[in-house]
């Protein structure tokens, strides 16, 4: 049973521990796709706690038959969608590519783990200073703000940088592993 599998299981028993271990695990990456629909990252963020909020308190973890990945990542995409057209937002990208991002989540845990491991090395391999903020902003969830405080340069720079790392890794990774890199940005 993987993990995914026991947290589904501890959802179902009604054990808290399952949304706890549930949010740990899929939070930032849904965050991160949310922003693909939302233009603030708190509004994304806003996205996906009510997403988790409503899947606890409405039990939807019953209807769930396979899978958890592809269920949130559609409940984000749905519930963003709902967002804009309430605001009468006009989207200046076409869904098709956050679509196929979603197609991802179909991978088998086989390749999604061969295309994480790619996405890794290809982080490794940023400069320096690129790489650093890119991991603090990515994988750490820090603000930019934040960063550039740390690192003791300009919110600018902070952007610059982060826009050179995805440059470097969009031009490094194939489509497919550079779409699940944008379920983390």
């Amino acid at each position: 049973m993987d993990e995914l599998d026991k947290i589904l299981q501890l959802l179902k028993k009604g054990d808290r521990r399952g949304l706890e271990l549930l949010f740990h695990h899929f939070y930032k990456p849904l965050v991160f796709y949310a922003m693909n629909f939302l233009a603030q990252q708190e509004e994304a963020e806003d996205a996906v706690q009510e997403v988790f909020i409503k899947f606890w308190e409405g039990k939807r973890f019953h209807a769930i038959k396979n899978s958890l990945r592809p269920y949130l990542y559609q409940s984000v995409r749905n519930y963003c969608l709902n967002l804009l057209e309430g605001k009468k937002v006009v989207l200046t990208e076409p869904i098709n590519s956050s679509m196929d991002m979603a197609e991802n989540e179909y991978l088998d845990e086989s390749e999604w783990n061969t295309r994480i491991d790619q996405l890794y090395k290809a982080v490794d391999r940023l400069p320096d200073r690129t790489r650093e903020v890119f991991k603090r902003i990515v994988l750490d969830g820090k603000r930019h703000k934040e960063v550039a405080e740390e690192f003791e340069i300009s919110v600018t720079t902070v952007k610059t940088l982060l826009a050179r790392a995805l440059a470097a890794l969009r031009a490094e990774l194939s489509e497919k592993t550079y779409s699940i890199l944008l379920l983390f940005v």
